[in-house]
């Protein structure tokens, strides 16, 4: 049952460093912890499934600093080309557009083995786990059917090689202040979300909380292009659980 109170508790390890601040008035969260980064090759995989004869595979490389998509032996009985989309949070099993909302291209791909645009590590936190599928998806715009801008053609679960990389990242509740006035949602006594208020900066916020403003940008990878995005949005709602990032 989720329960809406402060007082959440843990501490936080294996975090990385604050984003910077823009003047004296912000408050610092910097500290000496360094962030793990992800490994080096193949760091993850998966096999597409298709109501449309869709086959194939596809597969995840990082050089360490930009991370590589490529599709291996794409069979496309309907389409001549589609998009691929990673999704940062899993789609429901029968949601078939996939249009908007938080999603990283890798560009269009056709049958065959290709390798697909590289995006930067950096737009999840350095740690590409917080990807949960591949999503193809018709050309966008191309092939519009009703509203769907993108309809769904094929889907892969990713499997990674390594598991998340701040395992030990916990936010504990210090209450409220000036700039952090949101309410905290917590489960049996652990932290689990922070809903913005009014007025909130994302500096205190995270003081609050006892984490970086790179740790906020770490667990909330649905805030694509920019994790770390200075600006708060009145109800939004930020995650603070690393397995539900």
């Amino acid at each position: 049952m989720l329960v809406l109170l402060a007082g959440c508790t843990a501490g936080v390890g294996g975090a990385g460093p604050s984003a910077p601040t823009p003047d004296s008035s912000h408050v610092d969260t910097a500290t000496d912890r360094s962030a793990p980064t992800a490994p080096i090759g193949t760091i993850g995989s998966g096999t597409f499934t298709s109501d449309d004869g869709v086959t194939g595979t596809v597969r995840f490389d990082s050089d360490g600093q930009l991370l590589k998509l490529s599709l291996h032996d794409l069979v496309l009985p309907t389409q001549t080309q589609v998009d691929a989309m990673a999704a940062v949070r899993p789609l429901p099993a029968g949601q078939t557009c996939f249009d908007s909302g938080p999603r990283m291209s890798f560009g269009p791909a056709g049958a065959g083995t290709s390798a697909q645009d590289g995006q930067e590590l950096r737009f999840v936190g350095g740690d590409p786990t917080g990807i949960d599928q591949v999503i193809l998806t018709t050309p966008y715009g191309l092939a519009v059917d009703g509203d769907c801008l993108a309809t769904i053609v094929a889907r892969a679960d990713i499997k990674w090689t390594f598991a998340p990389l701040r395992p030990d990242l916990r936010a504990t509740d210090s209450g409220e202040t000036g700039g952090a006035r949101g309410i905290v949602e917590t489960r049996d006594g652990a932290c689990v979300a922070y809903v913005v208020a009014p007025g909130d900066l994302i500096e205190e916020v995270a003081a609050r909380l006892g984490i970086t403003v790179d740790d906020i940008g770490y667990l909330n990878t649905v805030r694509l292009p920019e994790p770390q995005q200075a600006i708060l949005h009145d109800g939004e709602r930020l995650n603070l659980l690393v397995a539900n990032r």
